[in-house]
């Protein structure tokens, strides 16, 4: 919770920031290894896997567990295409820790059951690809697989989506399930696929669409029968192990396996110095004792090639100022500069379409017309960043907005990933630009553009600090005055999904302290209808506690 501390307090912090059982070096080395990790996802590609390793077992991932659970998913949401290099960091990571990333293979579990519920197709493709590859590596059994895709099957709500959904993870995994186990392979996924293309009931026929997804998988897997001999099911570069070491998580895609968010949040620990000391020697039995002395020589070796490399830089740069004609030389961007060009090529053509465009549909045709692939993120952000430029707000952004992701699920993903990122670093912006922002997110949600769950999941009304509680306030008046208080009370407590992911908005299952800041925030707010629910739980605790008293 954020509070004013006075200049003399905070000398003091900044003198006890040299303590390691004080609070503000703990959560300054917090803060550290938050930006450690969130870096080394970031940097992973195949060819910096291996390193990339090294990097996240010198920081200390037991402390860090749910921070690593955690950017391990945003990261494959981003780019699910990166869901095999980082099934192979994560397996280097297993074999050494698998409590760590047993939590991580929990909350995907968890995370797949919300996301059937919600039927967002495109948020449970990723995840069941997720699992997929974390089976191809073995850190998962077999069996969660198989559930997968007889849930899909299986459903009484079976849709074309559902047989899609199978097909993708079908594909994924067919080649290791067959090599592995292969009669339970035929018994438990071949056969049900028979089954349904033989089926002649008409009430449970599949659609033509959906038995030719099924005929092209089956026909996938006499193909891979001729030529198995000759392929490999993890490309070799990714393997850093021999695979057979591998420690394996059993996982069941109907229990209810606990998140332990509580992990992803900075907590004070008594024991900091015993347990930064007990990892100190996992970390050596895994890197050698020397791990220290190698991290310098690495830093040397890259701080010597970095001024080598600026050298040269300058002294091209000099020649080319020398020899230059009339027309200028072409400059020798480096891909970043390349890259960072690019985005603000991207950022200026947003810009220019919502300032040009009287209607939200004539934007979004100017956009989507300039739009490169991949490029949906940096549209998304520009969107709010660019309402928030506006001396006043103007609907034809959010309208904008929610145009823009009901033409593409894409645009969801990055504007749930926008509003994140705008709740997180609300102390970094101005009042405007959370107001603005919040009627932006606002119209989004009262359209549905926006799956409310995976927008109040990352709120938290008792641990916010006052610009986090701004932007709670704004978006739900905002919500209010769409919808009328009374539509926005049905909603959120109508919307099973959100019993889930609006705990810490609504704290209806904790202690009384925290129900009694709830209710207090909110009418301070001026959202005193929202409390009923906090109210009446406030009511049973203290009814419970005085029953026993009354026995």
């Amino acid at each position: 919770m954020s509070r004013y501390v006075p200049p003399h307090r905070k000398r003091e912090e900044d003198v006890d920031l040299t303590n390691p059982a004080s609070e503000g070096y703990q959560r300054a080395a917090w803060l550290a290894l938050m930006r450690s990790i969130t870096g080394i996802f970031n940097r992973l590609t195949v060819e910096t896997l291996e390193h990339s390793t090294v990097e996240l077992f010198r920081e200390n991932i037991i402390r860090g567990r749910g921070l690593l659970a955690r950017t391990a998913m945003r990261t494959q949401q981003d780019n699910p295409d990166l869901s095999p290099v980082l099934c192979a960091l994560l397996s280097r990571v297993n074999k050494e820790l698998p409590d760590v990333v047993l939590l991580l293979c929990q909350r995907l579990v968890v995370n797949w059951n919300l996301g059937y519920r919600r039927r967002d197709w495109l948020y449970l493709e990723n995840i069941s690809r997720f699992i997929g590859d974390l089976y191809l590596f073995r850190i998962v059994e077999v069996e969660v697989v198989y559930q997968i895709l007889l849930k899909h099957l299986l459903s009484d709500k079976r849709s074309d989506e559902d047989i899609d959904q199978a097909s993708k993870l079908f594909r994924n995994t067919f080649r290791a399930m067959s090599a592995r186990s292969r009669g339970t392979f035929h018994q438990e996924i071949l056969t049900p696929f028979r089954d349904m293309l033989a089926m002649d009931d008409e009430t449970l026929r599949l659609s033509a669409r959906s038995q030719a997804v099924l005929e092209s998988c089956m026909k996938d897997v006499q193909q891979w029968e001729r030529v198995k001999d000759d392929k490999d099911l993890i490309a070799g570069s990714l393997i850093l192990f021999d695979l057979e070491d591998q420690t394996h998580h059993d996982l069941d895609l109907e229990e209810p396996y606990a998140l332990e968010s509580e992990l992803d949040r900075f907590a004070h620990d008594p024991d900091y110095v015993a347990h930064e000391a007990k990892y100190e020697e996992t970390r050596k039995l895994i890197l050698g004792e020397d791990w220290e002395v190698a991290m310098l020589e690495e830093a040397a070796v890259a701080e010597a090639a970095a001024d080598e490399e600026e050298e040269e830089d300058g002294e091209a740069l000099q020649a080319e100022e020398a020899h230059a004609d009339g027309s200028g030389g072409a400059p020798a961007d480096t891909a970043k500069h390349l890259i960072n060009e690019e985005e603000r090529k991207i950022r200026k053509n947003v810009y220019l379409a919502m300032r040009s465009s009287v209607r939200a549909d004539e934007a979004v045709h100017k956009i989507l017309k300039e739009m490169k692939p991949q490029t949906e993120r940096t549209i998304c952000f520009m969107v709010i960043e660019g309402c928030c430029e506006e001396k006043s707000y103007k609907r034809v952004y959010g309208m904008t907005a929610e145009r823009l992701c009901k033409s593409n699920s894409r645009f969801k993903a990055f504007f749930v990933e926008s509003f994140h990122t705008r709740y997180q670093q609300a102390q970094s912006l101005t009042i405007k630009q959370i107001e603005y922002s919040c009627k932006v997110f606002s119209h989004l949600l009262r359209t549905d553009s926006l799956f409310w769950s995976r927008c109040f999941s990352v709120m938290d009304i008792v641990q916010a600090n006052e610009s986090q509680r701004l932007f709670i306030q704004y978006l739900f008046q905002n919500l209010a005055e769409e919808m009328t208080m009374p539509k926005l009370v049905e909603r959120l407590q109508q919307d099973r999904d959100l019993e889930y992911a609006a705990a810490k908005l609504f704290p209806m299952r904790q202690g009384v302290p925290q129900l009694e800041i709830a209710i207090d925030l909110y009418v301070a707010m001026g959202l005193g209808e929202l409390t009923a629910p906090l109210r009446n739980a406030l009511l049973n605790h203290k009814d419970d506690r005085k029953r026993p008293r009354d026995d």
